[in-house]
């Protein structure tokens, strides 16, 4: 009875991935790679573009992006309309002390209003200053008790000749705005008064008030010189760097890594393999439906600045010199920080692309790429809340020794440059890690998806998966 031969599963399967790595490894020196390439990004930047949902959504977020611009003037204008007309507080000053400091009534008044209003002339001044004679000092009582005077101020004398300042008012002892502003008052009408009387000439008298001549050195290393509208704007757009790298990624980079489980489904993988190499197919779909990605980023980018610097008339129209700072932190900030913005950006989704693409490559349906990209997800997750971390110490050791890991550089750098110091070659070095990992991503998403090819419809184990991984 002859004997019936031994199947040799893993034996032949050893050999069909030799005999097809074979077969795509010397066709590919006859393949034009870059006009492959070439060919690739056109049919997936095309077939991304006409799709009507990203029309319809680039559409929506254009309109989003428009009119979240507009929310600074929005608010402006509500807080303008609902702000009470007549909100000066009033004042009324009734001299019982005489002449003080050599003043008469109307230039006391007129100093009085000058030290609470101060020197501000764009708006309405917040006091409302006036004199009564002392004969209506009973009927001004009355009134602050019922609240329809808010301020009462009666300057006298002592039996030794001081200047005492009594300040009758109806507000909340526990939380009196203008108190301080009453004792500074008090403060420089007594020096002004004292020195009158002690026969000091103005010219000394003014010498009184002189500024101190005070000389401040900061010694701290790496003391931030940079205006605070600059580090304010800088932090804002670094925390929206973070999001959108977060959005971004999780966004585009599933749609590069359904696109190629799609093509695993369909089995279109096992033609396109025959006329170009993984590598190529790999290349071509990243930069396809990443330049399909980055014309709709650039839209949104060209939007939402063009909107932000409407603004600025708009609001001079509007308010005038209370035009908000918001707008102005932004204009504010240099245009490399700008640029490192777009490039870390970039930078990132061209590296987890990579990854998103080959590891979507072992899947055999499209329902299991999100077990499948766990990993680069949870990446791109604790990058974002690195980033708020990285915000309360930017010079840190810890924070300087993960910016240079390239799966969290673009987080960390953002914060780093927006607040705290960095110097050039340190984005340099950061860069450069940056395209080695994209590079070395690539090679081994490549590997991934001639695997995902070679292996149709097996489980993937590791050890093969690794064997075919060194392979050349």
């Amino acid at each position: 009875m002859a004997k019936k031969p031994v199947e040799r599963p893993e034996q032949e399967r050893s050999e069909q991935e030799h005999g097809a790595v074979a077969v795509s490894s010397s066709g590919a020196a006859a393949r034009n790679t870059p006009r492959n390439i070439r060919l690739i990004i056109g049919r997936e930047y095309k077939n991304r573009v006409t799709q009507r949902s990203f029309v319809i959504t680039s559409i929506i977020l254009l309109v989003i992006v428009f009119l979240a611009a507009f929310i600074p003037t929005i608010v402006l204008f509500v807080q303008s309309i609902t702000a009470q007309p007549g909100s000066q507080t009033r004042v009324v000053v009734v001299n019982d002390a005489g002449s003080i400091a050599g003043l008469n009534e109307a230039m006391l008044t007129s100093y009085i209003s000058s030290q609470l209003n101060g020197t501000n002339t764009t708006g309405p001044a917040p006091y409302a200053i006036s004199s009564q004679p002392q004969a209506s000092l009973v009927s001004l009582q009355n009134q602050v008790k019922k609240g329809t005077l808010d301020i009462l101020l009666v300057p006298g004398r002592s039996a030794q000749g001081n200047l005492q300042l009594l300040y009758d008012t109806n507000a909340d002892p526990n939380n009196d705005s203008n108190l301080s502003s009453i004792q500074a008052l008090a403060q420089q009408l007594t020096i002004l008064d004292t020195a009158q009387r002690l026969g000091l000439t103005p010219s000394q008298t003014t010498r009184l008030f002189a500024p101190p001549s005070l000389t401040m050195v900061y010694t701290r290393q790496g003391q931030s010189t940079r205006p605070v509208s600059e580090i304010i704007a800088g932090y804002i757009l670094a925390y929206a760097g973070a999001l959108l790298i977060v959005i971004f990624v999780s966004t585009y980079a599933n749609i590069v890594a359904a696109g190629v489980a799609e093509e695993k489904s369909s089995r279109i993988m096992e033609i396109l393999v025959n006329v170009a190499t993984p590598f190529q197919l790999l290349a071509g779909k990243i930069v396809g439906i990443g330049a399909a990605c980055l014309t709709q980023m650039t839209c949104l980018v060209v939007v939402g600045i063009g909107a932000l610097l409407l603004q600025i008339p708009l609001q001079a129209a509007l308010f005038g010199a209370k035009a908000g700072g918001f707008i102005q932190y932004l204009t504010g900030v240099s245009i490399p920080f700008y640029l490192l913005f777009l490039l870390y950006i970039l930078l990132a989704f061209l590296l987890y692309a990579t990854l998103y693409a080959g590891l979507s490559a072992m899947v055999k349906r499209q329902d299991e790429v999100q077990n499948a990209t766990i990993l680069p997800r949870l990446l791109v997750t604790v990058g974002y809340l690195l980033f708020f971390l990285g915000a309360t110490s930017p010079n840190a050791a810890w924070t300087k020794v993960l910016s240079y890991l390239p799966f969290w550089t673009p987080t960390l750098m953002l914060v780093r440059i927006a607040l705290g110091t960095v110097a050039w070659w340190e984005i340099v070095v950061t860069i450069a890690l940056m395209l080695v990992a994209i590079l070395a991503c690539t090679w081994f998403a490549a590997r991934l998806y001639r695997y995902g090819v070679l292996m149709y419809g097996q489980r993937p184990g590791l050890r093969q998966m690794v064997k075919l991984v060194r392979m050349k």
